[in-house]
């Protein structure tokens, strides 16, 4: 197994991940046509309404903006401090776009504390009344260690707040996002970690696994009342959170903010029940994935299976 300062392309998790990665015949770094909402993409997010946690990380910034360029008429920060640049960012992304200003609304949650998401969920119904798109973003990376030599407060931390972060964040506002009848979407920020057994990462590639089946039990749970939910990895970029990656994976972390926002803006353009409980990689080309609808659906495809 490559360590930290060898070649992490030579390891077994690179290759898996890369068969991951190579799902739809064309795969990309960089936004393109069909999605680009700098562009004239063809589609947009008019009249919708969304909510992303981490809204202050590189992810979240980026399909902030990108949701502003589209049209979306309610754009919420999630968010622990306040972000006055963010909000000055989203609506001089929706003046770019040609759209009106849209209602941004800071939503200071904590997911360490259970309280503040209970209270940016009642804000958010108080002001807003409706909620099409929650997109479950933030999260916590500890330094890859292994199991004996790793710090427990770090390795559970992340479970702290990529599992029990992300299920108080469906509890308080999935009331809201099935009750308004809306687009009824909820995005969980899954990984490409969550296919894949790289030194170290125990704590948080695990998290990432469980992420994918927290999202086919909230199918199994509401389905019938119009939820979608799918889980995600949102991208390969160096951000903040990424720098306690190894410092030999980081040559690979070479996807751009445009790309991020710009898948996340597509597939929120346009309610896709058949992507209900999938895994979903940015880098796929979205035209290609969409061709391959039947044939996912027939398979079931794109979920964790035990083979046999």
């Amino acid at each position: 197994m490559a360590q930290d300062g060898e070649d992490f392309s030579l390891s077994p998790a690179y290759k898996t991940s890369q068969a991951v990665r190579n799902f739809t015949p064309t795969t990309h770094h960089d936004t393109y046509p069909a999605i680009d909402t700098k562009g004239s993409p063809g589609w947009d997010c008019k009249g919708k309404a969304m909510l992303i946690t981490g809204a202050n990380g590189g992810v979240g910034r980026a399909v902030v903006q990108a949701y502003a360029r589209v049209g979306a008429s309610h754009i919420g920060l999630g968010v622990r401090r306040d972000v006055s640049d963010l909000v000055g960012a989203v609506k001089a992304a929706a003046a770019q776009g040609g759209h009106p200003e849209p209602t941004v609304t800071v939503l200071l949650m904590d997911l360490e504390d259970r309280a503040s998401i209970a209270a940016a969920a009642e804000q958010l119904e108080r002001e807003w009344g409706r909620l099409d798109i929650l997109i479950s973003n933030a999260a916590f990376l500890p330094p890859f260690e292994p199991l004996l030599e790793g710090n427990e407060a770090d390795y559970w931390h992340a479970w702290e707040i990529n599992i029990r972060g992300t299920y108080w964040t469906a509890k308080a506002f999935l009331p809201l996002l099935l009750g308004c009848g809306g687009d009824k979407t909820f995005v969980a920020i899954s990984s490409l970690g969550a296919h894949i057994l790289t030194p170290g990462a125990s704590s948080y590639q695990t998290t990432k696994f469980a992420i994918v089946r927290f999202t086919e039990f909230l199918m199994q749970d509401y389905g019938d009342q119009g939820l979608l939910a799918y889980s995600m990895h949102p991208a390969s970029m160096l951000t903040e959170l990424a720098k306690n990656i190894p410092s030999n994976m980081h040559h690979l972390l070479n996807d751009t903010p445009d790309l991020v926002g710009d898948t996340f803006a597509f597939l929120g353009s346009k309610k896709r029940d058949w992507l209900a409980g999938r895994f979903i990689a940015v880098c796929w080309d979205m035209p290609e994935l969409m061709a391959r609808e039947k044939e996912i659906v027939e398979k079931d495809a794109l979920k964790f299976r035990m083979v046999m």
